[in-house]
């Protein structure tokens, strides 16, 4: 699935809605933020999460103005969001508007870009069946199936990757959850 397909028709409900941290977006384009201004113009909405110890993580895309301007992933709670922006007309919208907030002179820019019209599949992995937010989206060979269960082999530690799920026949099978997919949170 194409960035672009994902962003017209990612779900941009309060319930799918993300926090930003405006500093981190602030950072990510060379531009020194300092405080927490109010901000109503940039949003980011999850395109798939997870939960990773006690945060919501994942990836999310951006959006000011309602148009898309960026996608980001961030695969743990203590992993670094990693940004990519749709092209550099767009990064630099988005730094002018924190300018604009700040009233900051601009400084030159080194942050990473990609297309929007680049393919990133139509799914994503998740590690441990203790970060499944959405029982309702994974997928088996392109199937959708239900998660009965997760398997707790390791209840201390949360790093457990089994699952007993329902297939589409209706059989009930014990998998590890590097077998299936999680499809995007999509209207």
């Amino acid at each position: 699935m194409k960035l672009i397909d994902i962003a017209s028709r990612i779900d941009k409900s309060k319930n799918n809605e993300s926090y930003i941290d405006i500093n981190k977006v602030a950072y990510e384009l060379d531009y020194e933020f300092d405080d927490e201004d109010d901000q109503d113009r940039l949003k980011a909405y999850w395109i798939g999460n997870w939960y990773c110890t006690d945060s919501f993580v994942g990836y999310r895309m951006y959006f000011l103005d309602d148009e898309p301007v960026a996608v980001s992933i961030q695969n743990g709670r203590k992993c670094d969001e990693d940004f990519k922006w749709f092209n550099m007309d767009l990064a630099l919208k988005v730094r002018d508007y924190l300018i604009s907030i700040t009233r900051k002179k601009e400084e030159e820019l080194n942050f990473d870009t990609c297309d929007i019209n680049e393919d990133i599949g139509n799914s994503f992995k998740i590690s441990y069946n203790g970060q499944i937010l959405n029982h309702n989206n994974a997928t088996l060979d392109g199937q959708s199936i239900k998660i009965l269960e997760r398997i707790r082999e390791t209840p201390d530690y949360g790093i457990d990757t089994n699952l007993k799920i329902q297939l589409p026949s209706g059989e009930d099978k014990i998998i590890n959850i590097s077998e299936i997919d999680f499809k995007y949170n999509l209207v």
